[in-house]
């Protein structure tokens, strides 16, 4: 049980880090190999894995962020229901489309793929359901 919390954290890790792209990649279930995330300032290699579920909070605001490919952009920003700070999130959730003002519960999937071209260990997360979708309050 702690392992696989532990996994789910990494693979977070690498999500929120910007090692992210989710173009012209592979699928391969059965990959079990390790990626470069940046963790306290420094790269480390770590262990990604498919995860065919997880929950998550996404805030009801987006946020400007660095780019993966450079300048800044408006992310989603994530949680898991044990933290307390949100993280931005460089790239979209497959099947899931944002409306400003809502807090949402997701259940999401994170697939792992290796890019063709760069040879480079990839994750997407992708809907597996919206668990709730609330009114955010008002901020003062």
């Amino acid at each position: 049980m702690m392992k696989h919390m532990l996994l789910k954290k990494l693979a977070l890790a690498a999500i929120a880090s910007g090692t992210v792209a989710l173009t012209a990649c592979q699928t391969n279930h059965n990959m079990d190999t390790k990626a470069p995330v940046v963790k306290n300032g420094e790269i480390k290699a770590v262990k990604v894995k498919p995860i065919s579920s997880f929950l998550i909070e996404i805030s009801p605001r987006k946020a400007l962020c660095d780019s993966i490919n450079g300048g800044q952009i408006e992310c989603l920003q994530y949680r898991n229901r044990y933290e307390s700070n949100f993280n931005p999130l460089k790239t979209s959730i497959e099947g899931f489309n944002f409306e400003p003002g809502y807090s949402y519960i997701l259940d999401v999937r994170q697939d792992v793929m290796q890019n063709p071209a760069s040879g480079q260990l990839e994750t997407k997360w992708v809907l597996n359901q919206i668990i709730s979708k609330a009114v955010a309050p008002l901020a003062n």
